[in-house]
Parts: C-alpha cells; structure tokens; sequence
C-alpha cells in the first residue's frame, strides 16, 4: 500500500545519499500508520480533513460522556464539509481516523490509556500499547499522514513558577518545529500566559486571534488581557497564512486561537474562581507534571458543579467548526502546497477549476402566520407566528449550496453600504467562503431584500422582493473575477442585468467553461435570450447556440422563455406539432405547451432541467449517439418528510448541480460538445434532489445540513 503519498519526514534531501534515506524511513514508516479509508481517500483527492487528538477522550471527560462528545466533534466537522481524523496509538499502529470500536475502547480505558507526546509515542508503539495522544502527540502523528489542520479544546503552556522547575509543555516546542495549525481556544488561564506567548514568540510560531478582536483567550475566558500578533477574520485568511506557511518552507505549526462562544463566557469568572482554589490544591499536594491538567481539570469541574465541563464541551465543539471551515479553504485554493517533505495534492485536485456564481446577495425575512387559517379568511390586521432572518438571495444561495458541499465556490454581487450588506459579508466569511468579490455600490444603494409571508403548512402566501441593486453589477467586476479565479463552472442568476449576463456568457465561452443559469422568475426568466441576442447581433460569438449549456426553469419560465427566443429570432420556428405530441403523450409528465417550448429551445439550451414541484423533474438533453437530437424524460421527486420552508429549494437543487459538474471537471469541447451522457445527467439530477430535500425541512433556504456526503454518499 501505497503510503508514500501520506507525507512524511521533514528532512530536506540536500543530497542524494539524504534522499534515500528519506525514502527508506518513509518505507519503514508507512507500517506504523493505520489510515482509515475515509480519511485515506479524502486525503488522496486533495479533500478537507481536520485532525482530532485523544486525550481529550480518555483524560478529559468521563465514559459515556467522553464517547458521546468525541462522535458528536466529529459529525460537527463533516457537517462543515470535511473529514474528521480522529488519532491515537492503537496495538503497536498510529491509526488516524477511529472508528466506533476504536471510540469506545479509549472512552472506557479512561486515564488508563497513556498520554501520549512526541517524547512517549516510540516507547508505546514498541510496546503496543494504549495511547491517547496529547496536542504535541496529535501535532507529530497529524504531520506524518500529512493533515495540516487540527482541532483541540486549549494548548499546553508555560506554568506558573517555570523559572524555578522548568515546566513547559512540550506543546509549545512542537510548534516550533511541526508545520500543522492548531485551531483552539488560547491556553488555560491556570497557565502564565505571558510567558506562554514570550515561549511562542522565540519558537517564531505565528499566533493568530480569531474573529473580530486581537484579544488572546484564555481558554474559558475569551479575554487574558493580553493581545495576540496577529487577527483573522476568515478562514479564508488563516487558509493562506499555512499556505504560505508551508510554500516558505518554515516548519512550525500556527496557532489559530478562537474565543469561547458567548453564550459560554458568562460563567468564565465563576470558572476562574474555581481555577484559583484548585491551583492552591495543586500546590499543597505537590502535584506536577503531566498529571497537572486532569487533576485541575477535575476538580475545576467539581467546584463549579459540572459548568466548566459544559463550557469545555462547547469551546471544543466550535473549534471543530472552525477548523472545518479553514481546512475546506485551504483544499478548496486549488493549486497544491509542499511541505518540506514534499506532501503532494493529487493531480485531480490541482486540476481543478472553481465555481463562480454571478447574481443576487439579499437579506431574507420569512414570516410564518402561526395558527392554521384558511388564506380567504385572512384581513388586515396582525398574525401571531413566527420571523426569520438570513441571507438569501438566488446567486448567493446557489453559491453557498455549491460551498455546502464541497466545491470551491466563489459569489459575484453587488451589495450596499449598509447593516445589511455588511451582515452578508460577514456571513459568507463565517461559513467559509471568501466575500471579496462582492461590490459595494454608492451610498444609497439598498442592499437586496426578499421579504416573504407563508402560510402555517409553509405555502407562499406573498412576497415582496426589493432587487434594484443587482442591475448594478458591473461587467469591469465579472471580468476581474474571471480573470483571478479562471472558473470552470460558472452559475448564473436572472436577477442581474443583461449587460452583466453577456459579459460573463462571452468570458466563460473564452474559458471553456460550463455555463447553467437559472430564471429565477417569470418576468426575469428572458434577460439570457436578450443577451444572447445582443452577443449574436456584436459578432462576440458565431453563433448564441450552446454558449448557455444548462437552463434550469420551471414550465412557466420556460414557456415565455421560448417565446421570447421566437421574437428574437434566435430560433427558426417551434418544432412540428406530432412530435410534440408524441412526447408529450410518452409520460414525461410535460404538457403540449411545455414540450413545445422545451424543443424550441434545445438549439439553445441543450440541457434543460424543468422543475416541476410535486412532481419531480423533466430533463432535456442531447441524445447519446446523436447529439442534435433531443431526449426528453421524467425523474420522480424525492419526499419530504415535513415542508419548513418553500424558499430555497430549487436553489438547492442548482447549486448541488454546480457542485457536481465541478467534481466532473468536464469542459465544453471546441465543437461544442458538453461531455455528459443522459444517464450522467440523470445521475445528477437524482443527486441534486438530496440537497432539496433538506432545503425544504429545513426553516433556512439553504439548509445548513448540507455537505459532500449527501452527493456522493449512496
């Protein structure tokens, strides 16, 4: 087994006798590693995987509770769109990634299993021994199978009198000397702090506060009192910070420090009182070295009656998010990055090209009348039930479904310089994406809002959409984007102006790159014909056929869709009336008027996917051995099991088709050829009804339970 691709010693082959000695330790070293297949694959395809230490488990918490905790930090990080790798020492292996036999017998071996560092993991292999491992342990193991991001509740530090015993955790001196980012909550407060951040300084290890303050934490506490070097935003930020970390050939770690979450902060000064009389206890009973933590820990926990535990649980269960959200960043940057013993990205993943979705960002309000009313009952006057903000928006909402799972997606779109811009920037930072592409218009420009009222059963009763800003989009924006990210999937939303769609239909033409809009509505739906009028009459394009490759409309849309394609000239003449028919009459479950319309277009649009509600979805699409022929035909719909929410779903349904094509990195053909067989698109379209589903049980548009494994988990 090939384990050579798993990364390995941090020794620079300077010469050639150097060379092959690495190449002998990584043949030797590649029996001591046990990787399961999850994290295997998700390694050798270039996917996101955050590391999770051990110790936590057996020292940290008691059975069941530790098990329980460890399964739940581990779907909070699949959650995020990466795969978690849990590791400790196990019968003479390091085994990065546990499964649920491994889980429990580290939770019941409790503080029998040995903490286990740099200094411990020789000793406990030869042995085979139990071993949890501690941060340094996970840090050194992390490196090995080359995971370059790892989650942990706090980090070791300098302790309090260190100038008289010398009692520095060998946490520190492995951020000096092993490249992974340790995402956490600061060091415990029972620690000198100062010192702690002196040690980091002269080890040259990059501390970097997360969010909107330079404020280091102190563990329970999100303020020591003491600044951090550096503060990120997102994670975008600390995604290029190990990035070049790692290009500059510098072999220490980074600490990402992440406050508590505030809901938790409130008990930390009843936590810090607690942590002063166990200290005092520590020092009566002559405790030291490794057993210092657990018994501070313990007792901590006893002295506030279980607060501390709670408030440990949640800091660790935010740093998994975090460090998801980083670690799907950095895989999502595309281009590979070496470390010194030259860990390599597939050559897939380098490959290939991002996402890029150009429409509307907008602020949602979902109201929901409570009480179950006929709407012929309804007067003027007010409802009880329930509101609901978020961000919405087409184009954002197809872009953060396409993020959700798993394809480095990035939104063009214009917002204004208000509350409600500055929240939408902020949220697409929060889950990961990068909002720099968003273009902040002049003052007086409103951000987007959508602004819907649904029945108690989730029904649309009415809505109010104000979308002036997003005519305001300009071309000079898309093709800076164009130009920095080289997409090879490019969405696009009717909301955006026509002079917008042409310029990005024009560029992705230029690039190769696979075009699928969505109409959005009724009176938005033909903005794509009138661009593509505009492309023919330039002379930009031979020819408007097939520089759009996917539409996806509802019957409505694409029945005014093919009429505006009439008046254009753009098509010749609607088909002949006995084949509409004939198909029409073949199940499809299309009538006459949406069949007619779906073959006017197909010169057009060779792939069309027709969303029909209740009943699924018809796809049109290039027959397999005759592609200027049409093959038009039914998938059924997936059900429900209770409709929150209307909002979003096809949204839903489109980004997870972005997110598909892009792990398909297929690219139009100079003949135009699009590279999909109908059972290709069927199997798509099938997939994309997963994430839906979800949108639809779910009271946000786009459900935050959505991740790569709802594609490609069958």
């Amino acid at each position: 087994m090939s384990f050579a691709r798993f990364r390995r010693l941090g020794v620079r082959a300077r010469a050639p006798f150097l060379a092959s000695q690495t190449r002998r330790h990584s043949s030797r070293l590649s029996s001591c590693l046990s990787v399961s297949p999850a994290v295997r694959e998700a390694l050798e395809s270039g996917a996101p995987v955050v590391a999770l230490e051990s110790t936590i488990i057996s020292h940290g918490m008691p059975y069941p509770q530790n098990v329980e905790t460890a399964r739940q930090v581990e779907q909070i990080v699949k959650e995020n769109g990466a795969t978690p790798a849990t590791i400790a020492l196990i019968d003479g292996q390091i085994h990065i990634g546990l499964g649920d036999a491994e889980l429990e017998r580290l939770g019941r071996s409790g503080k029998s299993a040995i903490k286990t560092s740099r200094r411990d993991m020789a000793a406990v292999l030869s042995r085979r021994l139990l071993g949890a491992t501690t941060v340094s342990g996970t840090m050194v193991a992390a490196h090995m199978a080359g995971i370059p991001v790892f989650a942990t509740g706090g980090i070791g530090g300098v302790h309090r009198g260190a100038e008289l015993t010398m009692d520095i955790s060998a946490d520190l001196t492995e951020l000096g000397r092993t490249p992974v980012a340790v995402v956490c909550a600061g060091a415990k407060s029972i620690l000198d702090l100062p010192k702690t951040l002196e040690f980091l300084e002269t080890q040259g290890v990059p501390v970097v506060a997360y969010g909107e303050s330079r404020q280091f934490p102190a563990f329970f506490s999100p303020d020591s009192g003491l600044l951090a070097p550096w503060s990120m935003l997102t994670p975008e930020q600390v995604a290029r910070l190990i990035k070049t970390n790692a290009e500059l050939g510098l072999m220490t770690g980074q600490i990402v420090a992440v406050p508590i979450p505030d809901e938790y902060a409130e008990s930390s000064a009843e936590i810090e009182r607690a942590i002063d009389v166990a200290v005092c206890e520590l020092e009566e009973r002559g405790i030291k070295g490794k057993e210092c933590t657990p018994f501070l820990l313990e007792r901590i926990v006893e002295l506030t009656g279980g607060a501390s535990l709670t408030a440990n649980i949640a800091l660790v269960k935010n740093n998994a998010r975090v460090a998801s959200q980083i670690s799907l960043s950095l895989a999502n940057m595309g281009t590979s990055f070496q470390w010194q013993h030259k860990r390599k990205m597939s050559t897939r993943a380098r490959a290939k090209r991002p996402v890029l979705v150009i429409g509307g960002a907008a602020i949602d309000i979902t109201s929901r009348i409570g009480a179950t009313r006929a709407t012929a009952t309804l007067s003027a006057t007010s409802y009880p039930g329930t509101v609901l903000t978020s961000i919405g928006g087409v184009g954002q909402n197809m872009a953060r479904a396409a993020h959700y799972l798993g394809a480095p997606t990035y939104l063009v779109s214009a917002i204004g310089n208000d509350a409600h811009g500055h929240s939408i920037k902020l949220d697409l930072a929060r889950v990961g994406m990068d909002p720099s592409y968003l273009q902040l218009q002049a003052d007086g420009a409103r951000t987007a809002v959508y602004n819907a009222l649904h029945m108690s059963n989730g029904d649309l009763l009415v809505a109010v959409a104000d979308m002036g800003i997003n005519g305001m989009l300009s071309g000079q924006q898309i093709s800076d984007a164009f130009g920095r990210l080289e997409p090879g999937i490019v969405g696009l939303d009717g909301n955006i102006s026509m002079l917008a769609l042409s310029t990005a239909i024009v560029l992705a033409a230029g690039k190769r790159a696979y075009v699928v809009f969505e109409p959005t509505s009724v009176p938005k739906c033909t903005s794509v014909l009138s661009a593509l009028s505009s492309i023919s009459r330039s002379g930009a394009a031979s020819s408007a056929n097939g520089l759009v490759q996917i539409i996806t409309p509802n019957a409505l849309e694409l029945q005014e869709m093919a009429k505006a394609a009439l008046d254009l000239a753009l098509v010749e003449s609607a088909p002949p009336a006995r084949i509409v028919s004939e198909i029409a009459n073949s199940r499809c479950q299309l009538s006459v008027e949406t069949v007619r319309a779906a073959l006017t277009l197909f010169p057009l649009f060779p792939i069309q996917i027709i969303k029909l509600g209740e009943m699924g979805v018809a796809v049109v699409s290039p027959q397999l051995h005759d592609q200027s022929q049409p093959m038009v035909r039914h998938i059924g719909p997936l059900k429900p099991k209770q409709i929150v929410n209307s909002n979003g779903a096809g949204d839903s349904l489109v980004g997870a088709m972005l997110a598909l094509l892009h792990s398909k990195q297929i690219a139009v053909s100079p003949a135009g050829h699009i590279g999909l067989s109908p059972g290709d698109i069927d199997d798509m379209v099938l997939r994309a009804q997963r994430a839906s589903i979800l949108s639809l049980e779910s009271p946000l548009a786009i459900s935050d339970k959505l991740t790569h494994h709802i594609l490609y988990d069958d």
